[in-house]
């Protein structure tokens, strides 16, 4: 009944649990940062401080993302395919001659067969009629109207796709494609009110081979100035891209 209760019983047990003369037993050494055989850690990145630069050809090479190298076509940071902006701007110097030659050749048409429209279709015959709407016009009216079309659609195409100057020269483009056809006919309505007021304009509406002829001059003159406007529109789209690419 008293075993493990007297001074030495108790004692005993003690010590077995807690070590020799009642201390703890010395702890385990601490790992110490720096001592051989130990890892350093790694350095935490700090506020403020620049992140390092990735090497080059690392995973970002050859996406397709702008600024990668493997899409030579973008110029870095803007998204913008360039070498497509260039050749719409190829395709718009093309359109743009093709329509001044069409729009010239109309104006020279009209002037050179100013007598046979000024003649009366009942005292010339039908010969002065089918002149009028030969062949020839017919052609460069639907070539007018679909190249015309055509560069309007591209002008519009390069507005959307191009930066800066050639976002530009697109608008340029597209406005001036749409502000031809309206100013043609206010200038109609404006030439028709003075060749009236010059006596060049009868009674029934005819209109005399000279009311003709300042007609198709003044036509020839708008056209050029449209041309113009619109030559300058595709000059930006296409060197703007030129540069961007040669950058």
């Amino acid at each position: 009944m008293t075993q493990g209760y007297g001074p030495d019983q108790g004692q005993q047990g003690q010590q077995s649990g807690w070590g020799q003369d009642g201390q703890n037993p010395p702890s385990a050494p601490q790992p110490q940062w720096g001592a051989p055989g130990q890892a350093s850690p790694a350095p935490q990145p700090q506020w403020g401080q620049a992140s390092p630069t990735p090497a080059p050809g690392g995973a970002a090479q050859g996406s397709g993302y702008p600024g990668a190298s493997g899409a030579p076509q973008f110029v870095p940071g803007d998204g913008v395919n360039w070498r497509r902006v260039k050749l719409i701007g190829q395709l718009l110097l093309i359109g743009v001659a093709v329509l001044l030659l069409v729009r010239l050749g109309m104006s020279l048409a009209s002037f050179l067969m100013a007598p046979d429209m000024a003649a009366d279709p009942l005292e010339s015959g039908p010969g002065a009629v089918a002149l009028g709407s030969s062949l020839a016009t017919i052609v460069l009216a639907l070539t007018n109207l679909v190249v015309s079309l055509a560069v309007l659609g591209l002008g519009i195409a390069a507005a959307v796709m191009g930066r800066g100057r050639a976002r530009t020269g697109g608008i340029v483009v597209a406005v001036a494609v749409v502000a031809s056809v309206v100013l043609f006919w206010i200038m109609a309505f404006v030439v028709a009110i003075i060749l009236a007021a010059l006596g060049m304009i009868d009674g029934s509406g005819a209109i005399s081979v000279d009311g003709y002829r300042i007609n198709s001059v003044i036509e020839a003159i708008r056209q050029l100035v449209m041309v113009a406007v619109m030559a300058f529109g595709a000059y930006l789209v296409h060197s703007t891209a030129t540069k961007r690419l040669s950058a």
